[in-house]
């Protein structure tokens, strides 16, 4: 057992101490602050005036470019202008100068016509509805003020549609609002099992590459060799997780967002995440990175130089990419039968069940038996691993074909 200590803490300490974990640490946490900061740098820039909007009016129902500001948009310069300065303004929007667009409200059969001259259709996109919503109410107002109606009359025709909304199932998990904090999760999730288990296989490669592991063998059993490694490397994982994580979290809070976060129009909302999320989240990151792991060490110890080492976990990336990728797919179904099948299918369903887990709502049944089903596949993928790694550790200059190593391990 102090054997297994000492290879436990040596890995931990060697991956915590490397160059590798601090920069993709600091990477990452550079990322989640570009995430939290940015869109608010940006949201800064654009209530920035980007420009000037002439406004000719020629049937008065325009007094002021206050309500233009609040109604419409606050990024641009509104102003009003006389018959006399239109020919001016085209000028100086055809030069693509300060002037960004004309708005032209003439009565024609007494309707108001609304002009807008833009030298792009895109310069007009963010504020068109808007604008048109706006000078239609103005007109509204113009005509009921002409007709002396009673304010009680103006009122009632005035009055929104009030919207209610009854939700029958209170709390239950909206696709709107978990979306986009599952998927960021689940991008981590991947990124951080790939990350960790291969580095178990490029350190396996580089110490068998470097003959130290004919020195470890004898001081060390192979089995307590590769479970002091893996679990070194997967606590040294859960802590970077942990760092990423408690960092956002405190960005976050510094922020002055709270738990939301506005991304390219879209809300996030972290807080969707409960008690129950974040401890499954850590129960499907470990179980899938030592699953994971085991395959990636047994592949670390089959080759005899650490060039060779791509090639061989190759097939290994590939799976787990899968995994990834065909969570994505029922992500926006995540109680479909392609997604309940998917949680039972071991290399699937570390991102199939968060998915599932965060997007809906699957009784404790439906949780326990894929994290079951997961536990005993990697129990055998740690047994199978434990087999290959023996075998493989001792393999110098003879390439690791199928027949020898069941042949190998049937010797053990």
């Amino acid at each position: 057992m102090r054997q297994f200590g000492l290879v436990f803490g040596y890995s931990f300490m060697e991956r915590v101490r490397s160059k590798a974990f601090k920069i993709m640490t600091v990477i990452m946490i550079l990322i989640m602050a570009a995430l939290v900061f940015l869109p608010k740098f940006i949201g800064g820039i654009q209530h920035m005036s980007e420009g000037d909007i002439a406004v000719l009016d020629t049937t008065g129902i325009v007094t002021d470019t206050e309500g233009f500001k609040q109604q419409v948009s606050d990024s641009y310069n509104w102003r009003l202008i006389q018959e006399a300065d239109l020919a001016k303004e085209k000028a100086e929007l055809e030069k693509e100068g300060n002037v960004l667009g004309i708005v032209t409200i003439r009565e024609q059969g007494n309707q108001p016509v609304l002009n807008l001259t833009v030298n792009k259709m895109d310069d007009a996109s963010g504020y068109l509805t808007e604008l048109n919503r706006y000078v239609q109410n103005l007109y509204t107002f113009s005509e009921m003020n002409k007709l002396e109606l009673e304010p009680l009359a103006k009122e009632r025709l005035t009055a929104s549609v009030q919207v209610e909304v009854e939700e029958l199932k209170v709390g239950s998990k909206s696709m709107m609002t978990m979306y986009f904090p599952v998927y960021l999760i689940m991008f981590l999730l991947y990124f951080l099992i790939y990350f960790f288990g291969a580095n178990v296989a490029t350190s396996i490669s580089i110490e068998k590459g470097s003959r130290v592991k004919e020195i470890l063998i004898t001081k060390v059993s192979p089995i307590q060799l590769l479970y002091g490694k893996i679990l070194g490397v997967g606590l040294a994982g859960l802590l970077q997780f942990s760092i990423i994580i408690a960092s956002a979290s405190l960005m976050l809070m510094f922020s002055g967002s709270g738990s939301k976060l506005e991304f390219i129009g879209f809300q996030i909302d972290f807080s969707v995440f409960d008690g129950k999320t974040v401890a499954m989240l850590v129960v499907f990151f470990m179980l899938g990175y030592f699953f994971y792991a085991s395959l990636f060490a047994a592949a670390g110890s089959l080759v005899s130089r650490s060039e060779e080492l791509n090639q061989v976990i190759m097939p290994i990336s590939l799976l787990l990419m899968l995994g990834l990728f065909y969570a994505f797919f029922n992500l926006a179904d995540a109680d479909s039968t392609a997604a309940l099948i998917g949680s039972y299918i071991p290399f699937i369903t570390p991102f199939m069940m968060f998915i599932r887990i965060g997007m809906s709502d699957p009784t404790w049944i439906e949780i326990l038996l894929p994290t079951l089903v997961l536990f005993l596949c990697t129990l055998g993928a740690c047994w199978l691993s434990a087999k290959v790694y023996q075998v493989g550790v001792l393999l110098y200059g003879q390439k690791p074909t199928p027949k020898l190593i069941y042949k190998a391990m049937r010797s053990l």
